[in-house]
């Protein structure tokens, strides 16, 4: 159902609606057009409700099953017709849709028998092709005119001038996927697990050295990008957040040395200056790179919402709590959200929690006809961040700092006690290392306002020590994953002392 709903939303999108190419006639509408029309309206969450609707069956009923092709199938179908020159996409955008939209035409022609219109097809994308740097699409299509002019005309020398054209783009295709390869097997551990890796930088600086012979030979796009990405991951990996600064701008001078504006290079090199200013507090540097990405990027792509996941993490440093709110409104009602990866939505989960804990002390206020906060369940909040829960050294530190500071602030004193034992227990056994050594101090001076009683004055007095460590680790210097701390340790201790009042609690510490 989720492939069908974002194929849905695509087609509706790009306003092709289904009056104009999915329902049979507009005065007798077909369930296939009823069924598109039903996703668009929210009416249809799973593959069963849809069943029930049309069959009163289950979602294996042959019948829906027929059904539901049918409607995929002309929603694939109706892609063809989007406008790839739409105004909306970048440069080499449209160049990307319509090279391939046009090379599909140029494969069924000659798959047909039509081989002259084929061929001239292929000639005209292939300059497109070249212009914009898309190696693969060059190599199949110089592969195609090679074996045309060779085998078909017998023209010796267009044969050749095909075959020169394959050969060095099969060499350059090469390097870009081997970098590829690199770079993806560098990140893929930290898609869904944030803790700091152990030998990253060494592991980074080996592969780019892998890599720079090709760098220094070809002037590709792929290549270039995923070489970057390593070489920024080597300053990264240890929070060398200067030297990533300086890899970004060099990065983006050359892309736009480019004859052409490469959004996607600038979106992602903009990002992490982002964070490199969010890190160093250069907050009006941040705001400023803040704007320049936010004009580059597609309204609902996977960038935008990575883009408006930091952009959330530098209001919330910057104490623009409101501001932060409303950039998670607008993250999650968006159409598109339900289809990221589940990692990435339960990223936003993490930041829920934190925005209801402002709005608990009266620092958010939020709109009266907002209808997407529900009152906050911390059980339900736990149950629904399962990949995150399993990141001990990672992003299960803010949800276990949220658990405890709303712990306090609802004053469910006993549950707070409950938690002591299993929290010692997971400092020992997780936040040992120098990484997470801010982390640590914090949790610890968490763990002392149980221990106090809940009474302010004994709470400030007897964490003091953990605060000057704390404090002798600003977050510009700490070797940690940059999304841990998504408010900064400094003002979430100011916060859950507001929470506590100058008198005692009794309660029974845990025994030991």
């Amino acid at each position: 159902m989720q492939a069908l709903k974002e194929l849905a939303y695509i087609v509706t999108k790009n306003k092709l609606r289904s009056v104009d190419l999915i329902a049979e006639s507009a005065e007798n509408k077909t369930k296939i057009s009823e069924f598109y029309e039903g996703i668009l309206a929210g009416k249809f969450s799973t593959d069963d409700d849809a069943a029930r609707f049309f069959y009163e069956s289950d979602k294996n009923y042959s019948g829906y099953q027929k059904l539901k092709s049918n409607l995929k199938s002309r929603l694939i179908n109706t892609i063809f017709f989007i406008d790839p020159k739409d105004s909306s996409h970048s440069e080499r955008q449209r160049a990307y849709y319509a090279c391939y939209k046009e090379w599909a035409a140029a494969k069924i022609l000659i798959g047909k028998g039509a081989r002259l219109a084929g061929v001239n097809l292929c000639h005209k994308i292939l300059k497109l092709a070249k212009k914009y740097e898309i190696t693969e699409l060059v190599l199949d299509i110089s592969r195609t005119l090679r074996l045309h002019y060779g085998a078909r005309v017998g023209d010796f020398k267009k044969f050749e001038q095909f075959n020169r054209i394959f050969k060095e783009y099969e060499v350059i295709w090469h390097a870009e996927n081997r970098a590829e390869e690199l770079y993806t097997e560098l990140v893929i551990k930290y898609v869904n697990n944030k803790s700091t890796k152990e030998n990253l930088h060494e592991k980074a600086k080996q592969y780019y050295q892998q890599l720079e012979e090709d760098l220094n030979l070809y002037d590709s796009y792929r290549l270039y990008l995923c070489g970057s990405l390593i070489k920024i991951i080597i300053h990264s990996s240890i929070n060398a957040y200067e030297e990533t600064i300086k890899v970004c701008k060099e990065s983006i001078d050359l892309f736009q040395s480019k004859k052409y504006q490469p959004t996607t290079p600038l979106q992602i090199y903009y990002y992490q200056l982002l964070v490199c200013y969010t890190q160093l507090k250069k907050y009006n540097e941040g705001k400023q790179i803040a704007q320049k990405c936010i004009n580059l990027l597609d309204d609902g792509s996977y960038n935008w919402f990575k883009y408006h996941e930091y952009f959330f993490i530098l209001s919330m440093h910057t104490k623009q709590y409101q501001n932060a709110y409303q950039v998670y409104i607008d993250t999650i009602v968006h159409p598109r959200f339900q289809f990221l990866p589940e990692g990435v939505r339960e990223m936003w989960r993490i930041f829920e929690a934190y925005v209801h804990y402002l709005i608990e002390l009266g620092k958010v206020f939020p709109k009266n006809d907002d209808k997407v906060f529900n009152k906050f369940k911390l059980g339900r909040f736990l149950n629904e961040t399962p990949i995150f829960s399993k990141d001990k050294r990672g992003m299960n530190i803010p949800i276990l700092v949220i658990h405890i500071l709303f712990m306090i602030q609802q004053q469910k004193y006993d549950r707070a006690i409950d938690k002591i034992e299993a929290i010692e227990k997971y400092c020992s056994r997780h936040l040992r290392n120098n990484d997470l050594f801010r982390s640590n101090c914090f949790i610890k001076m968490l763990m002392k306002i149980p221990m106090c009683s809940f009474h302010k004055a004994g709470v400030i007095r007897k964490a003091s020590n953990y605060q000057k460590r704390l404090q002798s680790v600003p977050l510009d210097i700490a070797n940690q994953a940059h999304e841990i701390e998504i408010i900064p340790y400094e003002d979430l201790w100011e916060m859950a002392l507001l929470t506590l009042e100058n008198k005692f609690h009794k309660v029974k510490l845990p025994s030991g």
